[in-house]
Parts: structure tokens; C-alpha cells; sequence
């Protein structure tokens, strides 16, 4: 009997020590030397990480403008759309720039055979419209044409061959097609098979219209022409 008293407080001895063991191990704290210990890491990108990426590629709404690629292929600038340049008008392009000043058409051609300077050969003729003599100033590149009013002349015409003078555009005999197209725009037609033409009412073949005239060689300007229609009756 004495030996199973001895047992049995033995017994109890050993299951009370396991228990304070295991319980001693479920209250250990976390390890400080680790400080990431505990610390779920979420997955996927997060607000702020410069390497976010859109799940749906197909649902990128930044706006509305198709980007180009860059000459290595990456997406870089929106398209560059041609505009239109403004129809002529008869302040602004029926005239000549000679040394950056400019002469508009139908004026008193005093100051613009100045520009030019005296060394000329002069024609006349009787006008058929108007009282007087027309008068042709012919340079070595350059002819001015003219109507009396008067006791002065008005130059309603000058044709170019040289490439000094410019028109209000800039265009010179020696530009190409495309700049006077750039320059102009696409209101144009084309007299015979070289002369391409804009006319202030941009209606072809409109004699009443003043107009510029592009001759055209081999994709280059040629010779130019300002006319203003006076002898159209």
C-alpha cells in the first residue's frame, strides 16, 4: 500500500511538471532580434511603388490622344497634324519683299522701281483702258509692269527670275514645290502643265482674280509672278 502511495505522488509530480513546462513554452515572447518577426508581407504592388503595372492593359483610360512612337519605337509624342495655311488676301500677300521691305501690288510703283534700282530698259505703249502710256521696266531678272493714273504709275504686275526677291511667304525662285505648298496650302491649280497658281477668289481660272504664279521645274521654283488684273474689260 505504501508502495502505491509513493506511485501515485510521483505520478502527480511528473504531470504537474509537464504542464508548467508547456505552458512556459506557450508564453515565451517574440523574438526582438528579428524585426520583421510577426509582420505579414502583403503580395502585389502597392500605392506608391513606381513599378506599378495595370492588370488590364486594355483598360487604360489616361485620355483620348494616340501617341506616336519614337524613332527607337517607344511611345513618346501625340501626332503633329498639318494645318492649313490662311488663304491669300490682297493686303497681306499681293506684293514683294525686296531687301526685307515690302511692296503691296496696285500701287504708285515709285518707291518700288527705287528698290530696285535705275538700271532698266523702259517699253511703253499706249494703255488700252486707261489714258496714258503702260509701261514695262525691264531689269536683268526682274520686269515690272505698269498702268498711268495720272501723272503717276501703278505696278500691277512684276515677274521674277531671281531669287533676291521673295514673296510675303518667303517663297524665292529656288524653293520647292512642297515649300510653296506648305506656304500656301492646297487651294491651288495648275495653268498648262508647270504654272502652279493661287488666285485671291481660289476659283480656277478666274481671269478677274488677282494671283500668284509659281513656274515649276523639276520640283523647284523657277520664276514667279504677281498679278493684279486691270486690263480685263
Amino acid at each position: 500500500m505504501k508502495k502505491l502511495k509513493v506511485f501515485c505522488v510521483v505520478l502527480a509530480f511528473v504531470l504537474l511538471l509537464a504542464t508548467v513546462l508547456a505552458c512556459a513554452t506557450n508564453d515565451t515572447p517574440p523574438n526582438n532580434d528579428n524585426p520583421d518577426a510577426g509582420i505579414v508581407t502583403p503580395t502585389g504592388n502597392q500605392p506608391g511603388d513606381d513599378n506599378n503595372t495595370n492588370p488590364n492593359p486594355g483598360d487604360d483610360n489616361s485620355g483620348d490622344v494616340d501617341l506616336l512612337p519614337d524613332d527607337d519605337g517607344a511611345v513618346g509624342h501625340p501626332p503633329i497634324r498639318a494645318v492649313e495655311p490662311e488663304p491669300l488676301e490682297m493686303t497681306k500677300d499681293m506684293g514683294i519683299v525686296v531687301n526685307g521691305e515690302w511692296f503691296p501690288i496696285w500701287q504708285d510703283a515709285s518707291a518700288l522701281l527705287n528698290a530696285l534700282g535705275d538700271d532698266y530698259e523702259l517699253s511703253t505703249a499706249p494703255s488700252c483702258v486707261f489714258e496714258g502710256d503702260d509701261k514695262e521696266f525691264a531689269y536683268d531678272r526682274v520686269f515690272v509692269f505698269t498702268n498711268p493714273d495720272g501723272s503717276r504709275d501703278l505696278w500691277f504686275s512684276i515677274f521674277i527670275i531671281d531669287n533676291s526677291l521673295s514673296t510675303a511667304r518667303g517663297i524665292t525662285v529656288g524653293s520647292t514645290l512642297d515649300e510653296v505648298i506648305a506656304a500656301y496650302g492646297s487651294n491651288h491649280y495648275w495653268e498648262g502643265s508647270n504654272i502652279l497658281t493661287y488666285s485671291l477668289s481660289g476659283i480656277e481660272g478666274d481671269i478677274d482674280s488677282p494671283c500668284i504664279q509659281f513656274t515649276i521645274s523639276d520640283e523647284v521654283v523657277t520664276a514667279i509672278e504677281i498679278y493684279y488684273p486691270t486690263n480685263v474689260t
